[in-house]
């Protein structure tokens, strides 16, 4: 990495989420890149090449990526559109996040022309979440999201659809040690609805 470009093999920007631990808003989320951001403080702007390589169907698959976003007060907005050449299909994701009362309120929706390494679970989705501070070291926070149109093929998406609704919790129980637990229903249309999670100790050093 050298001032704004950046090569090698890491995350794009589609690995941004939602707080807590329930929604789903990429596909495939690390290529190697080589990527630009232009940061001008509240607006930054910036574009990427992407090695598709194990994502599409030929060897030498290449994506372009492009985001846009801007943060003002308490709001942050991003606006991301990506391209896969080899399928010769895009989506487009839009994410905004707002400090509201005790807490976030982060909302995100996606659209794509058809199943693509970076978006291939539905034509359409939404996702809400809302992380609430209980206390300095508790937060809550309960979530859900909307598929529509799932997909049905490698190719092409079908006509059912899924929700799913969830509830993480975080306690940071001293610096640098911290547990985290979510519990997540789901309901699609062509399959049995289901129950995960789990529970997590994390320590940072």
């Amino acid at each position: 990495q050298l001032g704004g470009f950046k090569a090698g093999f890491f995350y794009s920007w589609w690995d941004k989420g939602l707080n807590g631990e329930t929604d789903s808003l990429g596909n495939v989320t690390e290529f190697n890149s080589l990527a630009y951001i232009y940061d001008g403080g509240t607006f930054q702007a910036g574009i990427s090449v992407d090695e598709l390589e194990g994502t599409s169907t030929k060897a030498n698959g290449v994506g372009v990526t492009g985001i846009v976003s801007a943060t003002l007060g308490g709001v942050a907005f991003d606006l991301l559109g990506s391209y896969d050449t080899e399928w010769e299909e895009g989506a487009v994701r839009g994410l905004l996040s707002a400090d509201l009362g005790p807490g976030t309120l982060q909302v995100a929706g996606i659209w794509a022309s058809n199943p693509n390494a970076y978006w291939a679970d539905s034509e359409w989705t939404v996702a809400a979440s809302y992380r609430f501070a209980a206390t300095d070291k508790f937060h809550i926070t309960p979530a859900a999201q909307y598929w529509g149109s799932l997909q049905d093929s490698n190719t092409s998406f079908g006509n059912d659809d899924q929700w799913r609704v969830g509830i993480t919790t975080d306690y940071d129980i001293t610096e640098g040690l911290a547990t985290r637990f979510t519990i997540n229903y789901t309901d699609p249309d062509d399959g049995d609805e289901y129950v995960s999670g789990f529970l997590r100790l994390q320590r940072d050093f």
